[in-house]
C-alpha cells in the first residue's frame, strides 16, 4: 500500500495524474446523467460521521441513487442495529460476575484493540474465552446460541420479565423454536448434549454475565439468538449485563446511524415522508429513497457506475471486485492505495481517520469527537473534497463538521423506541 496524494485517471493501462477539480468534475460527469439507482455507492465505517452523512445526501440527492451500502454490511443488512438502551456500555463491563468472549485473534483493527486492552484491564472478574484449548469450540454462532436457547426453553430454565410479558413475540418464538432439531443443532459444533448442559449450569450461575462478541463472526441469525439469549436469561438492558459487538471498523455504528443503508434515514429510523420532505427541504432538490437490494444488484452486475469510499483500504468482496470491472465508470476514494490494482477509472486521494475533525460512534453507540494527532497532506480534507462534488450537483454546501452536525442532528428523534425494542426474533 501506498499513500497517493493527487488524483490520478486511467489512460490506457497507467495513470496520469488531475487535480481534486477536474477528479470532481469526471465524477459528476459520469454519474448524474444515470438513471437513479444505476450508480452504486459503497462506504466503509472508517468515514466520520460528517463525512458519511454527506456521502449518503451526495447520493440520494446528487446522484439520484438509494443504492447505498457498505463492505462491512453488504450481505448483513441492517439487523446489527440495536436500541441505545439495550447495548452494555463498555463502563459497566467491570461491574459484570462473568465475561463470555466470542472473538477472532487475527482482529486488529482500533475498535478491536481497544477492546483488547479493556478486557485485559479486567482480569480480576472470570472471563471465558470461546475456542481456547479448555473452553467449547465454536464456529457456527447461529446453531449454538440457538442450541442454548433450545435447551433453556424446553427445560423451562427460561425465567424473568422478557419471557413474562416484556419481551414481544415470545410465544411464536418458542414454538418456532422447539421445531428445531436440537441434535443437529448440536452437531453443527461437535458439541454432545453435555457440555452444551455443562455450559448452561456456567451461564446461570451469575445473573450479571456480559457477552462481548466480535461482530464479524455472527451472521444475521446470530445476533438474533444472541439477543433472544440475553433476554432468556433476564439479563438483557440490566446494569452491568447483556451483550455487546464490538463493530469491525472505526465507525461502523456511523453507517446506521446516518442512515448509509437503502432503507434507513439519518438516525437510524425507517424512511417515512416526514424524513423524506426534511432531507429534500435541506438539499432544496428531490431525494430518492426508492427500496433497492444493494447485495442482489452487485451479485447481477446490475449497476452501471461504481463509486467505492474506502480510506483506510479494506478488501473488497469478490463480487464487488466484478462489479467495479463491469461498470462504465468507477472511482476509488482512497488513502491507502495498491498500486497493483488498476481496475478502478479514477482514484482520489482520501484523508484518513487521525488527519480529520469529526465524530466517530463506537459500539455502544456512544459519540466520541475526533481532534487530528497529524496534519493532512492533502490540499483538501474529505469534507472539502465533497463539497467540490455538491457545488457540481447543485447542493448546498456544508463546510465545517460543526454545519454538518447541526444538519444531521435535525433527524435523530428523542427518547426511547420502545415499539422496536424487546422482540423474540
Amino acid at each position: 500500500m501506498s499513500r497517493l496524494l493527487q488524483p490520478i485517471v486511467k489512460e490506457g493501462s497507467s495513470y496520469r495524474p488531475v487535480s481534486f477539480e477536474e477528479a470532481y468534475a469526471m465524477v459528476a460527469a459520469q454519474c448524474a446523467p444515470a438513471e437513479p439507482n444505476k450508480t452504486l455507492v459503497m462506504l466503509t465505517g472508517d468515514y466520520s460521521n460528517e463525512e458519511l452523512y454527506l456521502l449518503q445526501r451526495l447520493s440520494r440527492a446528487g446522484l439520484r441513487s438509494n443504492a447505498i451500502s457498505s463492505l462491512e454490511y453488504l450481505h448483513k443488512g441492517t439487523d446489527f442495529f440495536w436500541d441505545k438502551n439495550d447495548i452494555l456500555p463498555f463502563a459497566e463491563i467491570a461491574g459484570s460476575n462473568r465475561i463470555f468472549i466470542a472473538w477472532d485473534p487475527l482482529a486488529d483493527t482500533p475498535s478491536a484493540l481497544a477492546t483488547m486492552h479493556l478486557l485485559e484491564s479486567l482480569k480480576e472478574i472470570p472471563q471465558y474465552w470461546f475456542n481456547q484449548p479448555d473452553t467449547l469450540h465454536i464456529q457456527d454462532y447461529a446453531a449454538f446460541f440457538r442450541s442454548l436457547n433450545y435447551y433453556l426453553v424446553q427445560h423451562h430454565l427460561a425465567e424473568g420479565i422478557y419471557v413474562n410479558g416484556l419481551g414481544k413475540g415470545y410465544d411464536t418464538y418458542k414454538q418456532q423454536l422447539l421445531e428445531e432439531d436440537f441434535k443437529l443443532l448440536l452437531k453443527k459444533n461437535q458439541l454432545d448434549e453435555t457440555q452444551l448442559t455443562d455450559f448452561i449450569h456456567l451461564i446461570r450461575l451469575d445473573k450479571a454475565e456480559a457477552f462481548v462478541v466480535w461482530e464479524p463472526l455472527l451472521d444475521n441469525r446470530a445476533a438474533y439468538e444472541l439477543e433472544n439469549l440475553c433476554m432468556l436469561l433476564d439479563i438483557q438492558a440490566k446494569p452491568t449485563s447483556g451483550f455487546l459487538c464490538i463493530k469491525p471498523s472505526l465507525n461502523a455504528q456511523g453507517l446506521y446511524d446516518m442512515g448509509c443503508f437503502p432503507q434507513l434515514t439519518v438516525g437510524g429510523e425507517q424512511w417515512d415522508d416526514a424524513a423524506q420532505q426534511r432531507m429534500e427541504q435541506l438539499c432544496q432538490k428531490p431525494v430518492n429513497t426508492q427500496p433497492v437490494d444493494v447485495a442482489s444488484e452487485i451479485s447481477r452486475q446490475n449497476f452501471t457506475h461504481c463509486l467505492v469510499f474506502n480510506s483506510t483500504g479494506q478488501a473488497l468482496p469478490q463480487d464487488l471486485k466484478k462489479q467495479v470491472l463491469n461498470s462504465a465508470f468507477s472511482m476509488l476514494h482512497t488513502a491507502e492505495w495498491d498500486e497493483q490494482d488498476t481496475s478502478f477509472d479514477l482514484i482520489i486521494p482520501a484523508a484518513r481517520p487521525e488527519e480529520i475533525t469529526g465524530s466517530f460512534t463506537d459500539s455502544a453507540r456512544i459519540p466520541h469527537q475526533s481532534i487530528p494527532d497529524t496534519s493532512c497532506p492533502l490540499p483538501y480534507n474529505n469534507i472539502a473534497q465533497f463539497n467540490l462534488l455538491n457545488r457540481l450537483l447543485d447542493l448546498p454546501t456544508l463546510n465545517s463538521p460543526t454545519d454538518i452536525f447541526l444538519e444531521y442532528i435535525s433527524f435523530f428523534q428523542a427518547g426511547c423506541h420502545s415499539q422496536r425494542r424487546h422482540f423474540f426474533r
